[in-house]
């Protein structure tokens, strides 16, 4: 098990409507899984809510899972991998964030639906599971149970840094941005809305600044 926090995260969900209004959502508002679970799990229970920050570390695989769906949002978050000596571990660097992730799919890992991958060299690719599908550079992308499709550009940080990753969804089309920085694109998605996730995948690390809103235009 994973170390225990007692303190609330303040999560800022911001609705587009006529006059923005913002809501802070807590951690109550995820549910935890990992690779040992037969069930849902309170988040602070599995990770840890340290202040203004999401840590993710242990040894079970797992994910912080949204309770709500979303389509047609702009997802923006920060994150940096964990350097501290006593996160240190030999696993490579290796997260992502998930999203479009069907409401009434089971829980595993992992999870259908399109990844934002974090990744030692490859920070910025898609990863399409199980059968999810699109176009990219005008060309479908076999279905199948991980497809990768490589990021066209690099602009991650150096390791201990934080870096800022914007993704946007509306009807199908898909923009992964990295610090600014446009690195990867799709259309026809076959996956337009669904649940969002935030990963655990051996290497200890942090997000913070999670925000997300509702979008009707690039």
């Amino acid at each position: 098990m994973f170390k225990k926090s007692t303190f609330a995260l303040a999560v800022l969900f911001i609705l587009k409507s006529c006059a923005v209004q913002q809501k802070k959502v807590s951690s109550e508002d995820w549910y935890a899984f990992t690779k040992n679970s037969t069930e849902r799990l309170q988040p602070t229970q599995v990770f840890d809510f340290s202040g203004d920050m999401i840590r993710m570390y242990g040894d079970s695989n797992g994910y912080l899972m949204s309770e709500k769906s979303y389509k047609n949002f702009e997802l923006s978050l920060e994150y940096r991998w964990n350097t501290e000596e006593k996160f240190k571990t030999k696993n490579k660097k290796n997260s992502g964030v998930m999203y479009n992730i069907p409401t009434d799919y089971p829980d595993k890992i992992w999870p259908k639906g399109i990844q934002f991958q974090i990744k030692e060299n490859t920070t910025g690719d898609f990863i399409f599971l199980d059968q999810v599908t699109a176009k990219v550079n005008g060309k479908w992308v076999e279905p199948g149970a991980s497809v990768t499709s490589a990021k066209f550009s690099e602009n991650e940080k150096p390791y201990g840094e934080w870096n800022t990753i914007l993704i946007k969804s509306l009807n199908g089309k898909i923009t992964q941005y990295l610090n600014g920085k446009l690195v990867n694109e799709c259309t026809e998605s076959s996956s337009t809305e669904g649940r969002i996730s935030l990963n655990y995948e051996g290497a200890p690390i942090d997000f913070k600044n999670i925000t997300i809103k509702n979008i009707s235009e690039e």
